[in-house]
């Protein structure tokens, strides 16, 4: 029976993915409850998009397939709120355009950036396999709570890494995720306010998932490919942090004791660049803010964004 919140080429895709022998036009066109015509401009748009679909006299078969797909086609029922590029200088910069719009797209994929960013304008390299995405919010923080999109985004991220991997994930303040290893993924985070309250907050994710950049202190992942893809793992990371948004929207100190939880910082020693002080980390609190005791035991709060820390 045909269901008719997914589009035609997600159809026509899930039908050959299914089939152990080629299919016919006419019998796609039956199962999916479209038109011939229909099925065959899906067939030429997905074969435009790098699937390996070839054609007999029989029908239709799918020879390649692109297992690792992050087309909007590949997430069903949600296609409408992705946008996928082969190719970008940055899903930031893409975000930002279609956040000033009100149109519906919401996560914005791609496979490669060529001007991927990272904190404190650092670049950021997307590796072959890793994901590259941003999340288009509009959820109306005020602006001093929106640093707990990016602890929302930590927790998504460690979340549905752990339960992939069976490996242990940590959060770094700012926004750094890590293993037991080094650095393997990134939050970034932008905003546009008016009366301070987000209009709206673009959270941006790298994640070194296969494979990382040639770096010292850097970590990926996962180290076989074979279990799991990134529409997988990009999927349960949204919904995780769809869960983890409410948090950050609740009146309660619930997403700041979680993410203390997986904190690697607690307790180690840090040096602040802005004074070369070294002090102890010894949580975030609700906003976000780094909690630092000095030498002299007077605690601070240092917000995010104002020092970049030597760990």
């Amino acid at each position: 029976m045909s269901e008719p919140n997914l589009s035609t080429k997600h159809k026509v895709l899930k039908i050959l993915r299914e089939a152990s022998a080629p299919v016919s036009g006419e019998r796609i066109a039956e199962l999916s409850g479209i038109s011939r015509v229909s099925v065959w401009k899906a067939v030429q748009s997905l074969q435009a998009s790098g699937y390996g679909i070839t054609s007999a006299h029989s029908g239709y078969i799918l020879e390649n397939d692109l297992k690792d797909s992050l087309f909007p086609w590949e997430f069903g029922s949600r296609e409408s709120l992705f946008l996928h590029c082969p190719e970008t200088e940055s899903t930031m910069k893409e975000a930002r355009r279609l956040a000033e719009t009100e149109c519906g797209t919401r996560i914005i994929t791609a496979d490669r950036q060529t001007d991927g960013r990272g904190h404190s304008d650092h670049r950021w390299t997307t590796t072959e396999g890793s994901i590259a995405c941003t999340v288009i919010t509009r959820n109306r923080l005020p602006v001093t709570e929106s640093h707990r999109m990016v602890m929302a985004a930590q927790l998504a991220a460690v979340k549905t890494l752990e339960k992939n991997t069976g490996r242990r994930f940590f959060a770094r303040w700012p926004n750094d995720i890590w293993t037991e290893n080094g650095k393997t993924g990134g939050i970034l985070d932008e905003l546009s306010a008016l009366g301070g309250r987000c209009s709206w907050i673009n959270i941006g994710v790298g994640i070194n998932l296969f494979s990382g950049p040639e770096l010292p202190g850097t970590d990926f992942a996962a180290k076989d490919s074979r279990n799991f893809s990134r529409k997988e793992i990009l999927s349960q990371f949204l919904e995780e942090f769809s869960r983890q948004e409410k948090a950050a929207a609740a009146d309660d100190s619930s997403l700041a004791d979680e993410w203390n939880g997986i904190c690697l910082d607690s307790g180690k020693k840090i040096r602040l660049l802005s004074d070369g002080n070294e002090y102890t980390f010894i949580r975030t609190d609700g906003l976000g803010f780094a909690v630092l005791e000095a030498a002299d035991g007077h605690t601070s709060a240092v917000p995010p964004g104002r020092d970049s820390f030597v760990k």
